[in-house]
């Protein structure tokens, strides 16, 4: 194939993912800049290897798999780690928010353990079904519905203040 032709592939590659995965990125790590940076590596990446990809899994699962990794390399990174938001830094309240329902939701997804985040933003927010999400992170489908299961009666705990649970 021609750099042409994997070119304009990759254009529409980008056209028809770039919003998905960047809100991906957003829910996995809390902060607009950081997820902008991420979604860019991610296609970056993507663009890269496009020639290698086999078609094992659909072009969707493959870029989320880069996509989450991308984030948790980032996570790992100092720079990361002593991030902190403009609205902390300038000390917003967090009730001027417009989408105060969707933020305290991010933010108690953002707050979960790293396997149960990672299947609730697949599954939600990526739409995958449990045996691709088994697949994208190497472990049996029961693992998958168990890290479901239990993220969302952690979720349920998290926000039982902000929403009337009954």
């Amino acid at each position: 194939m021609s750099t042409n032709n994997i070119s304009e592939q990759f254009s529409l590659i980008y056209k028809e993912n770039a919003q998905s995965i960047t809100r991906l990125c957003y829910l996995y790590l809390g902060d607009s800049d950081l997820a902008q940076d991420a979604a860019q590596e991610t296609f970056i990446k993507a663009y890269r290897k496009l020639s290698s990809f086999k078609g094992n899994s659909s072009l969707n699962t493959w870029l989320t798999a880069i996509a989450i990794n991308t984030c948790k390399s980032l996570m790992r990174s100092k720079h990361y780690r002593n991030t902190v938001s403009l609205d902390e830094a300038i000390g917003v309240p967090a009730s001027l928010a417009d989408k105060e329902v969707n933020l305290s939701i991010s933010e108690a997804v953002q707050s979960l353990p790293e396997s149960f985040r990672t299947v609730i933003l697949l599954k939600y927010y990526r739409e995958l079904k449990a045996d691709e999400i088994a697949k994208m992170l190497k472990v049996p489908v029961t693992t998958v519905n168990y890290r479901l299961s239990k993220a969302k009666e952690l979720l349920k705990e998290l926000l039982k203040e902000d929403f009337d649970y009954d």
